[in-house]
């Protein structure tokens, strides 16, 4: 399981990382390690829960800080819908990130790491 300090191998045209996932719960844990030459990353949740998609840091009062979401703080989290929902971001987004689900445990979500 990959950590928030582990990186991803790259390349210019690595043919993208897949990462399965079928554990998802309401604790958050690191779904895509930091990748420096990631161009684009998309989730999708192909199960019947809601999941919430966050970065491992974000700005908070000028400086990066450790973002440590919840079912209760969704500050900094993306929701992706059931059944089907994606998320795709572009750009910069080469940091660590994390997910979980709204309720339950055993949930999937499948994530592509892509360098182009």
């Amino acid at each position: 399981m990959p950590t928030a300090f582990d990186v991803a191998p790259v390349g210019p045209t690595s043919g993208g990382k897949v990462y399965a996932y079928n554990d998802l719960s309401t604790t958050p844990e690191v779904v895509a390690p930091k990748n420096p030459q990631r161009l684009r990353i998309t989730f999708h949740n192909p199960g019947t829960v809601d999941v919430f998609i966050a970065p491992a840091n974000v700005i908070n009062t000028g400086s990066q800080v450790p973002l440590v979401p919840s079912t209760s703080a969704l500050g900094g989290c993306f929701r992706i819908y059931a059944n089907g929902g994606s998320l795709t971001i572009d750009g910069e987004c080469q940091g660590a990130w994390q997910a979980f689900a709204a309720s339950a445990t055993g949930n999937p979500l499948t994530v592509v790491d892509s360098n182009t």
